[in-house]
């Protein structure tokens, strides 16, 4: 995690590119830290979350996943340790700026739907893959409510349909579907939007947009995690499929060796 002060703002930039991004705890506690320090400072007025062109976020990473053991260690990681990221994201009186140019999966679906502005690039493409390893969205579902909608969780999770930047802005998922060479023009315009307002009027109208999100969302995600710590995880289905995922990705690694 790469975090940048601004005259401003702060930019969080997601460093693990060998990874796709994808989110181990540290990473976790590492962004709702750097979300949290950002308000300490009165001179900020926005936060940045962002990634890179292949990937924004990739979600929670498998081998983080693989290494709990139990449903207390589950619990531990999912509620205890990554849930209050989401929150700090909605809570936070400083607007929570996500800039998505590659693919977000899973967890960089559920951190768009929880930030508060969203800029799409015409790489960003968006997708919710879990039930393919035998998970599903906990927390996109918790804040779905509050902040999408049940049709569009419905391709993404249980169709499993991916969709590009101009669709996502037009499900209200992203804010602004731009090309490449407006990604940072629409940042700076966004950022100087918010800088305009007064910072008291600008924190209380976002707690009023996530009034809902903060009420129900976060024990909504809390219910949605503990179950998949509890009934999900210990199970024989993720268990399977994660064997398959896997030996797939085992075979695609010798290929590629192969080729070389």
């Amino acid at each position: 995690m790469i975090t940048t002060q601004h005259s401003n703002h702060v930019v969080v930039t997601f460093d693990r590119a060998a990874k796709r991004n994808s989110m181990d705890l540290a990473a976790w506690t590492e962004l709702r830290e750097a979300v949290e320090a950002a308000a300490e400072d009165p001179a900020n007025r926005a936060i940045v979350v962002r990634g890179d062109q292949r990937s924004f976020c990739a979600g929670n990473d498998i081998d983080a996943m693989r290494a709990l053991d139990g449903p207390q260690a589950a619990k531990d990681y999912f509620v205890t340790g990554m849930l209050p990221t989401f929150r700090a994201i909605a809570a936070s009186p400083l607007p929570v700026v996500t800039v998505v140019e590659g693919s977000a999966l899973g967890g960089g679906v559920e951190l768009v739907t929880w930030s508060d502005i969203v800029i799409a690039g015409p790489g960003a493409t968006f997708g919710l893959p879990e039930a393919k390893i035998g998970v599903w969205a906990t927390v996109y579902f918790g804040a779905m409510p509050a902040a999408s909608s049940r049709r569009l969780g419905a391709r993404l999770a249980l169709a499993g349909d991916v969709i590009g930047h101009t669709e996502a802005k037009e499900l209200g998922l992203a804010t602004y579907a731009v090309a490449a060479d407006d990604v940072e023009p629409t940042l700076a315009r966004v950022l100087a939007g918010i800088a305009a307002g007064a910072p008291d009027a600008v924190a209380r109208s976002k707690r009023w947009l996530n009034r809902e999100l903060l009420a129900d969302g976060v024990d909504a995600s809390a219910a949605a995690l503990t179950e998949l710590s509890e009934r999900t995880l210990p199970g024989a289905e993720f268990a399977g499929r994660m064997a398959d995922f896997l030996a797939a990705k085992a075979a695609r690694a010798a290929m590629k060796a192969g080729v070389r």
